[in-house]
């Protein structure tokens, strides 16, 4: 075989070895895609998502975005410019695809985009091209490049900017390009202002590469021109993105810090606590350490494997300069904020493609070594086995879970408290899945923060204007009675005993919607894992004693009834059912719900029925369903508008949806009753309401 098939051939080699990489990860990014519970660091990508949630529903493209989870004032947790959030919004409007998938998708989109720069970079440290196809197949088939490529993060459009800027930087550098400048400082710039820590990481093998230059050029003796135009040219790629950040810094630290809660993210906070920036006391700490190490575990792969593959890069003398320099990339990001990587294993979306790199070239050495053929190609696959395995026994098991994220009692108080209500949170620190799945702002008490009574009149006091639907506290905190007490107290709750009861919370809902929700919760069992706490019997509601609705809610929970009803009586609970791909609400009987019609209404229109299981079986069915419209008017005679009972298993001509349509006009204050009444049992009475307009 000539030396040109034998090019040729080891060229399709890695070319395979890539795509297959590729495939597995683009399987494993997509893996359960649609699904809404967004495993791994939930908290974080909760932040993200709620601030995302609020610029869209208030279109609210400003810097001053809000991220309503630790009170007000809203505007207070300004960590990024918003870049990636608006652009989910942007793809979710364009598309129709709701927030999660939009973001999945531009992550995905942001990891895909950042691979051909590190084949350029790759490039510009001779590796032959087919060759760089073995280090970017480590990249695809590394545990964190694929869960967190689908994160609703905004980690993977920082990593693109920082590749991009450092590619731009090395090309502006060596061919002095005006066309390369811009693309460094757009790259930079956008790097820096979306995510800043991710840009720090990237910028030592810049400014080492810079200072390799400077230092030719010194060395060189030919005058100071030379050194000069380096400088500036360096200089020229870094001060727009490092003066953006610090204008950044300087219009968000004050709105942090006047917050009573927000000013730990003041940069300073974030920096030295958070982030512990070049903290010695971290450096030196063995917890600090077990956590790094189990984070390279989960990430990566094996710790003991790293180990072994950057060392025997260091013992391969044509490898050692690039392994130790990669490498060192690599350990010199933990070292700058070893708290944040320690505790947080997606931070190293930021830095693994060093280990990559650095562990690609032990592999592309010891292919060149003279060490058996086969020996060399079963060590290569090592590395590609062990991530792997790593994925599999971690990330994988959190990303098989079906979930549609949040909890029972979030979607509870969504569907049933005021949208524009908010919620008071304690033992959960400023983790945002409560309120970003329930989609109300909250008041979310950090740790610590629950018995500083100062505090807390303040935070309450700013709240004086809102209305506060629910309380919930988590873990220890429900057994905090001065707390509970001193919310119930302020904003009308009931303190002697939880609405209703979690696995991990209490949830105590302000009136007057906590009798409806335990109505709602006796009733249906839409609503798993959640209980009525011992004792509770709340009143049900009949034609005599019903609930009464807040217009607000009202008008979310029955989108098909106008207007809206104002008070209801569900003798089983509002139950919503899958039927002909419409909302229909339950209407087995006894059912009724009260209605104010607009002084010049002139028809009613009610579409109703019985769902078709209460009829086909032989043996069990209904035996029918009355359904009425009564004008309802105090100190008067109540006028019957309609009646018609329906019997679908002695009738064919009752089966199927049935339509009322009638001539109305209304007497001045009458309100109209829509009700159901069984025949001479309950027994599969399956009605439904599909919709009531009165116009």
């Amino acid at each position: 075989m000539s030396s040109s098939d034998a090019t040729r051939r080891g060229a399709w080699w890695w070319i395979g070895v890539f795509a297959a990489a590729l495939l597995y990860n683009l399987y494993g990014v997509t893996y359960h895609w649609t699904m809404g519970f967004m495993s791994g660091n939930e908290f974080r990508q909760a932040q993200t998502a709620i601030t995302t949630y609020y610029i869209d529903r208030d279109n609210n493209f400003s810097l001053l975005y809000e991220t309503p989870i630790l009170g007000k004032p809203w505007v207070s947790i300004l960590l990024e410019v918003p870049i990636y959030e608006w652009s989910v919004v942007l793809l979710s409007r364009a598309t129709g695809w709701s927030h999660l998938v939009a973001a999945r998708t531009i992550t995905a989109a942001c990891f895909y985009l950042t691979l051909p720069a590190i084949y350029l970079l790759l490039g510009r440290l001779a590796v032959p091209r087919p060759r760089r196809l073995l280090i970017l197949a480590l990249v695809l088939s590394a545990p964190v490049y694929i869960y967190y490529s689908r994160a609703f993060l905004m980690d993977s459009m920082a990593l693109l900017g920082c590749a991009w800027f450092l590619l731009g930087f090395v090309r502006t550098m060596d061919e002095r390009s005006w066309a390369w400048l811009a693309l460094t400082i757009l790259a930079g710039t956008g790097a820096a202002l979306v995510k800043s820590a991710t840009l720090a990481v990237w910028l030592p093998p810049a400014a080492a590469y810079g200072a390799w230059l400077l230092w030719r050029d010194l060395r060189a003796r030919t005058g100071w021109v030379a050194p000069v135009k380096t400088l500036l040219w360096g200089l020229a790629t870094v001060v727009v993105a490092l003066g953006a950040l610090r204008w950044w810094v300087v219009y968000t630290d004050p709105i942090k810090a006047a917050h009573d809660s927000a000013w730990i993210f003041t940069s300073k906070n974030l920096t030295q606590g958070n982030w512990g920036l070049f903290s010695t006391e971290a450096l030196l700490s063995k917890s600090v350490w077990q956590f790094l190490l189990h984070c390279w575990d989960q990430a990566i792969m094996s710790r003991w494997l790293i180990g072994l593959g950057l060392l025997a890069g260091l013992l391969l003398p044509g490898v050692r300069g690039r392994v130790l320099g990669a490498g060192a990339c690599f350990f010199l990001a933990q070292f700058l904020f070893p708290y944040a990587y320690a505790y947080q294993d997606y931070y190293f979306y930021s830095c693994a493609i060093f280990l990559h790199v650095a562990l690609g070239f032990m592999l592309l050495g010891l292919l060149d070594a003279r060490v058996p053929r086969w020996c060399a190609i079963l060590v290569c696959a090592v590395p590609f086995a062990a991530q792997v395995a790593a994925y599999w026994q971690d990330y994988r098991v959190g990303q098989s879970t079906w979930h549609e994220g949040g909890y029972s009692f979030t979607e509870l108080l969504r569907d049933l408290t005021p949208e524009k209500s908010v919620i008071i949170v304690a033992g959960a620190d400023w983790a945002g899945v409560t309120p970003l799945y329930a989609q109300r702002k909250a008041l979310m008490v950090r740790h610590g923060l629950e018995t500083d009574r100062d505090y807390l009149e303040r935070a309450f006091k700013a709240l004086a204007d809102e209305e506060v639907c629910a309380l919930v506290v988590f873990r220890e905190q429900r057994t905090n009675r001065n707390f509970i007490d001193l919310v119930a107290e302020r904003f009308r709750l009931d303190a002697h005993a939880p609405t209703l009861l979690f696995l991990t919370a209490d949830v105590y809902v302000a009136r007057p919607y906590d009798r409806i929700i335990q109505l709602q919760l006796k009733h249906s069992s839409n609503y798993p894992h959640l209980q009525l706490p011992p004792g509770a019997s709340p009143e049900e509601a009949t034609a005599e004693n019903p609930v009464r609705l807040v217009p607000e809610v009202s008008r979310r929970v029955f989108p098909h009834i106008r207007p809206s009803p104002f008070q209801v009586a569900f003798q089983f609970g509002i139950d919503w059912l899958a039927y002909q791909r419409q909302p229909t609400v339950s209407a087995h009987p006894n059912s009724d719900l009260w209605l104010a019609p607009a002084a010049g209404a002139r028809e009613i229109k009610w579409r109703y029925g019985i769902l078709p299981g209460a009829y086909e079986k032989p043996q069990d069915h209904t035996d029918g369903v009355e359904f009425s419209i009564v004008g309802e008017l105090p100190g008067e005679p109540s006028r019957e508008l309609y009646r018609r009972r329906l019997d679908p298993w002695q009738n064919a001509a009752d089966r199927g949806e049935q339509q009322a349509l009638l001539t109305y006009t209304p007497r001045p204050g009458e309100i109209l009753r829509f009700s159901t009444r069984p025949g001479p049992s309950y027994s599969y009475d399956w009605a439904y309401t599909a919709e009531i307009k009165v116009q």
